[in-house]
């Protein structure tokens, strides 16, 4: 008859590590992703700041308004 056994005490601290590893993996990813959609709203104000510019432009030629 087999005997249920715990996991080894050695196999605690290699959990351990794997443990904290991956929860800075995490926080590394978590950051990644903070600093992507800080850079595509950016990218997007930048872009909608052009638009609103462009289109008064366009509203200035298509109503007389010349250089």
């Amino acid at each position: 008859m087999s005997e249920f056994k715990l996991p080894h005490v050695e196999d605690l601290d290699t959990n351990s590590y794997l443990i904290r590893q991956l929860i800075e993996d995490f926080k590394a990813i978590e950051q990644e992703d903070i600093d992507i959609r800080k850079s595509i709203n950016d990218k997007y104000d930048d872009l909608s700041k052009q638009l609103t510019q462009l289109n008064q432009r366009l509203d200035e030629l298509m109503n007389g308004g010349g250089m």
